[in-house]
């Protein structure tokens, strides 16, 4: 299935441009990790935006951030209204590459449970609605 699934992505990479969908499952909002949410309500109060105080935000369009960040080409559901997988294009600079995701819906709270090419080392990463001047 791995396999498959990166086979999809490099094949999807040459019309990433013309391909971009959007993750409706996140509904209308943004989302980010504890961390950059705190971030987000820093600037957001009117603290320094540079570098290494903006915030890595989750929203339907994909991970945005001061230096790059990951478009959403392709969404699979995997578990109807639970999971998702996603083949993104990411880029950073001048270079961009595709990258696989996979979305799990916490059923309790508005949070997401995000697993993706850097998640080996770190396990899942929990995206949870960071309206920061709603104060959520």
């Amino acid at each position: 299935m791995r396999t498959l699934l990166i086979a999809l992505a490099v094949a999807a990479v040459p019309f990433a441009a013309e391909a971009k969908e959007r993750a409706t499952f996140l509904s209308a909002g943004q989302y980010a990790t504890a961390e950059q949410c705190e971030k987000l309500r820093a600037v957001e109060a009117g603290g320094p935006k540079n570098v290494g105080t903006a915030p890595e935000l989750l929203t339907e369009d994909g991970f945005h951030g001061w230096e790059g960040g990951c478009e959403f080409t392709k969404v699979f559901e995997h578990d109807p209204g639970k999971s998702w997988t996603a083949i993104m294009l990411c880029s950073e600079g001048m270079s961009s590459r595709p990258a696989l995701y996979h979305f799990v819906k916490d059923e309790k709270e508005d949070r997401f449970e995000v697993t993706g090419p850097d998640s080996d080392d770190e396990g899942s990463a929990a995206y949870l609605r960071c309206d920061a001047k709603k104060e959520n």
